[in-house]
């Protein structure tokens, strides 16, 4: 399938979905290479809880990965270490080392517009996605292509005794340092698109960058035979083996090939594999060079709230509060509900008897029936208002 069939599937995807469906809140599994999101792109989402964070290594079989070190995981194993955290619902921001010399770079994101916001909403309104910006590879190292690859250490020597890092010949005409990128992320539950549908969370993201996402260091088919002028997208899907695990299965273009991968997250440990440049086949354009095969790669990790471990069980405590206070508000809307319909078959019988001498009780019932109306629409907007900041438990591994 080619990227713009693949891009127009997806926009047709997202058109599909109904403006009153809403999806239980969703999560994303830990990049290879730059925080949050499917096998190697981004995605519009920012964990909902500040201070949760994730970090993981990440490894990958690229024959030529003696051009630039690794993390030193193994022999032809290009290894990478990333670390990232959320604040305050509309930020993410991390690190990425690619190697042991060291190189390293920043990378951030900011929501611009989260679907949450308009779930259940009637219209067009209810279909907007999330819409997010970011940028990868913030440093020093400018000549890094996709993989994190492209410098060595300079040898020491007499006039300069330090090892220096140095590009390589292979990446001197890369630019990818400070990599932009835009992106839209629509999700939802089959659940929710029908009650006799199962469980399963779906996703769907679209996206455009320059840098790591165009940049192909002028070696064109060299580099990539499928290249989309920096457009990539993806999509995801999530399965419940357990009530503390989530199994991700996704499929994307990175903006210069298909990827397969799949991801089991439990209590918060994470371990994926995944199938790379599928598109490429198993064939390199020559044994130099790290592109253009497939390739196959793994990730292990860790995902935790850095408030929760260190104040111990605060968090669990505020959603046991919260879950309390819940409770009664519920019961006092229940209690009042009944109370209403009490007042409403007294001045039922009122309007029976229609006697003259009733007409004053009739007038003071009506006037309660509407007390206890407008305290019922209060709790029940405080209700709901509490029910979507109930942050949820923290599971410890």
């Amino acid at each position: 399938m080619s990227m713009t069939r693949c891009c127009s599937a997806l926009a047709a995807l997202l058109l599909m979905i109904p403006a009153g469906v809403y999806a239980q809140q969703e999560s994303y599994p830990q990049t290879l290479y730059w925080g949050s999101g499917l096998i190697d792109i981004p995605v519009a989402w920012v964990s909902p809880l500040s201070g949760d964070f994730s970090l993981a290594m990440s490894g990958k079989t690229v024959k030529g990965s003696e051009l630039s070190s690794g993390l030193g995981v193994g022999k032809g194993i290009n290894s990478n270490f990333a670390v990232y955290t959320s604040i305050l619902q509309h930020a993410e921001i991390g690190l990425s080392v690619y190697s042991d010399a060291p190189e390293w770079g920043f990378f951030g994101r900011g929501l611009l517009l989260n679907e949450e916001n308009f779930r259940g909403r009637s219209g067009i309104t209810g279909w907007i996605p999330s819409v997010a910006v970011g940028l990868e590879n913030v440093g020093p190292y400018s000549h890094i292509d996709r993989f994190g690859l492209g410098y060595f250490l300079s040898p020491p020597t007499n006039a300069d005794p330090n090892r220096n890092h140095v590009a390589d010949s292979l990446h001197q005409n890369f630019s990818t340092a400070e990599t932009v990128y835009g992106v839209a992320t629509k999700s939802f539950s089959l659940s929710e698109l029908d009650k006799d549908w199962p469980n399963v969370g779906l996703s769907l993201s679209l996206g455009y960058g320059n840098g790591l996402f165009k940049d192909d260091g002028k070696l064109g088919t060299a580099y990539s035979h499928h290249a989309t002028g920096g457009v990539f997208g993806g999509v995801k899907m999530d399965v419940y083996p357990s009530t503390h695990s989530v199994l991700s299965f996704m499929v994307e273009n990175n903006a210069w090939d298909y990827n397969l991968g799949a991801v089991l997250n439990w209590r918060g440990i994470q371990a994926g594999l995944y199938w790379t440049e599928l598109g490429a086949g198993g064939v390199s354009d020559t044994a130099h060079t790290p592109y253009n095969y497939d390739k196959f790669a793994f990730s292990i990790g860790w995902q935790s709230n850095v408030f929760g471990l260190l104040r111990g069980h605060v968090l669990q405590d505020r959603v046991a509060q919260l879950e309390a206070e819940q409770k009664a508000l519920v019961a006092e809307i229940d209690a009042r509900q009944k109370r209403v319909q009490s007042l409403e078959l007294e001045i039922d019988r009122y309007h029976a008897q229609n006697l003259l001498d009733v007409e004053q009780r009739r007038a003071q019932a009506e006037q309660e029936l509407n007390a206890e109306r407008d305290a019922l629409k209060r709790l029940e907007e405080r209700l709901r208002k509490l029910e979507q900041n109930t942050p949820p438990p923290q599971d410890k591994p």
